[in-house]
């Protein structure tokens, strides 16, 4: 039987084309992001205030990306689920005054007003120290009082109403902190690492935004 030189050249084109195909190294899957601060988001916190008398729909607000904090009573919000290992992105603002707030770390069971964690300041002048709470150490932690840790750098939080950015790094036992892009902390020899995330109110209003939590 004869072939056709034109059909035998397109069955080897064919096979080929096949073969590089196959050989392609399957797409990576992009990392799932959760949506943070939306009103669908709102379930999966824990509330606690210092006054069980207030409604915590009235104190934290979630909506298109954005969590409110009124300032009402004082407490926090915190995950339901636990994290180690990660990098946490977040922006905060003051919107009326400035006033007291943190990034909590490593928060231990048994919600309290002020929960064993490390408490991440945001603080006005002191956002980036670091205070170890209610029995959590680390080696740098060597003030028995106030159990405060000094940012490295001098202060450099934005003015009222602007957005400042934070960046905190949980790995094993390190905890490292930047304000606005500048390494303000950076804790070893920590005595948890892994925990629930929570965001504090004490009683002045802010919002925050922008929040990513990456697996490291």
């Amino acid at each position: 039987m004869k072939l056709n030189l034109k059909s035998i050249l397109s069955a080897l084109f064919i096979c080929a084309f096949t073969g590089i195909v196959a050989l392609q190294p399957a797409a990576a899957k992009e990392p799932t992001k959760t949506s943070y601060f939306s009103k669908a988001d709102a379930v999966n916190w824990v509330y606690i205030l210092k006054d069980k008398k207030v409604n915590a729909s009235e104190v934290f607000k979630m909506e298109n990306g954005i969590l409110q904090i009124t300032g009402v009573s004082t407490g926090y919000l915190r995950t339901k689920k636990k994290f180690s290992d990660y990098t946490l992105n977040v922006e905060w603002r003051w919107t009326k005054s400035l006033g007291n707030s943190g990034v909590l770390v490593h928060i231990q069971p048994k919600d309290t007003v002020w929960p064993v964690c490390y408490q991440v300041q945001q603080k006005a002048k002191a956002a980036g120290d670091i205070i170890c709470m209610n029995g959590l150490w680390a080696k740098e932690c060597t003030d028995s009082e106030k159990f405060t840790v000094k940012k490295a750098q001098p202060s450099n939080e934005k003015p009222l109403g602007e957005w400042n950015s934070m960046k905190v790094i949980c790995y094993k036992k390190t905890l490292k902190v930047y304000v606005n892009g500048v390494l303000q902390n950076n804790l070893t020899g920590l005595t948890a690492t892994t925990g629930f995330i929570g965001f504090q109110n004490e009683g002045t209003a802010l919002e925050f935004r922008n929040l990513s939590i990456i697996k490291q």
